[in-house]
């Protein structure tokens, strides 16, 4: 590790500044353990990096490349029950053309494929790689205090790692369908002219699996206070079976001193969400959720939750915390989950951090189980 950081700040640095490009990466060791009840327990590390390099713009056109790769060095017991597995692949490849010719600088042409984290997809660059989809999209933000995106997608690599996952397949694949489809159409706006409110509204469509529409507010009432709504809604569409689920989020914030704090309510009605967090990712909290073992996406699903965030000056030190309690109507079980993380800065770009979540199923029969996960990161990035 320490010798990839001297590599990359001698050599890297004076290429990027030699105008033929940018040269970007990370390298991260990831160690991992699992123990749940009735499954057993399971260990790993995994040795990774990632290479990126974006062009310079010619003519308005410029591309990108991402490579992905980690390897599993290390393993115990059962180590499948993590979801871990090795990966390699060109995470990125895209062209860009940017409409400045037409005064538009603001407003770009993707093609290939590329990282999208917005209203729709998300990154969540959880363990060794970012979310990406196989597209054709378009990102303006010429319009004062808006933002439009959308565009076709036709195949999705995931952040994890379990089978082949982190590979680009068909959305019949990501969706869990026997079938494969047409992919996904989306569009999204956002709206910032309203001092103290960021909102949007996005639409999305998997063909042959479901229709959803949803929308996302964020008013700051006074410097410290705030609230969040969520809303969305999902309707099968096309050859898919019936099914349709409704989605409402609530929420306050709060900063308290040097502690930023977050919770409410998020509830799911009707059918399991298609588009979350082992799909497409969801624009919530709850989405970075570590074993999603209440199963607060489920239909009929209600969830209070609470986050809290603060950064240790003197240290630097990132501490983050994320509790939730789901109760289900249809689930055979209500669950609980307690995720922390701990992120310290060892040198410039690199840095070491610490991630443990405990959840508990409390099942219909009388029976509960327990889960845990602990994670170990190593990080450089250049």
């Amino acid at each position: 590790m320490f010798s990839a950081s001297s590599w990359s700040e001698s050599v890297l640095k004076p290429l990027n500044e030699k105008g033929y490009g940018t040269v970007s990466g990370r390298i991260q060791s990831l160690s991992m353990y699992r123990d749940f009840d009735g499954d057993g327990n399971g260990a790993n590390s995994s040795l990774g990096f990632v290479l990126n390099y974006t062009s310079p713009e010619f003519s308005g056109f410029d591309a990108g490349l991402g490579y992905n790769y980690a390897g599993e060095i290390y393993n115990k017991n059962l180590s499948g029950i993590l979801a871990n597995d090795d990966i390699h692949l060109l995470n990125e490849g895209w062209v860009r053309y940017n409409f400045g010719s037409l005064d538009l600088t603001n407003t770009t042409i993707t093609v290939g494929r590329k990282i999208n984290h917005a209203e729709v997809f998300r990154a969540d660059d959880f363990r060794q790689k970012s979310r990406g989809i196989s597209a054709v999209q378009a990102e303006s933000t010429d319009v004062h205090n808006f933002r439009f995106a959308g565009g076709h997608a036709v195949k999705m690599s995931n952040w994890i790692q379990a089978g082949d996952r982190w590979e680009y397949n068909n959305f019949g694949d990501v969706f869990g369908k026997t079938y494969d489809t047409a992919g996904i159409t989306w569009a999204e706006a956002q709206y910032t002219g309203v001092k103290s409110l960021d909102a949007a509204l996005f639409n999305a469509t998997a063909w042959d699996v479901s229709n959803m529409l949803g929308a996302r507010a964020e008013y700051n009432i006074t410097e410290k206070t705030g609230l969040l709504a969520y809303l969305r809604f999902e309707r099968d569409i096309g050859k898919a079976t019936d099914r349709d689920s409704n989605a409402f989020g609530l929420s306050a914030a709060q900063k308290l001193g040097a502690v930023a704090l977050e919770g409410g309510y998020f509830g799911v009605s009707g059918d399991n969400l298609v588009f979350q967090e082992i799909t497409t990712g969801i624009n919530h909290a709850l989405g970075a959720s570590m074993m999603l073992y209440s199963g607060q996406f489920n239909g009929d699903s209600n969830t209070l939750y609470v986050k809290a965030t603060t950064k240790l000056d003197g240290a630097k030190t990132i501490l983050y915390a994320l509790y939730n309690y789901t109760w289900n109507d249809k689930a055979v079980f209500d669950g609980q989950e307690l995720n922390l993380v701990a992120k310290q800065p060892i040198i410039e770009n690199l840095s070491v951090a610490v991630k443990y979540g405990i959840g508990q199923r409390e099942y219909n029969s009388g029976n509960s189980t327990t889960a845990q996960d602990a994670r170990l990161f190593l990080t450089y990035a250049f």
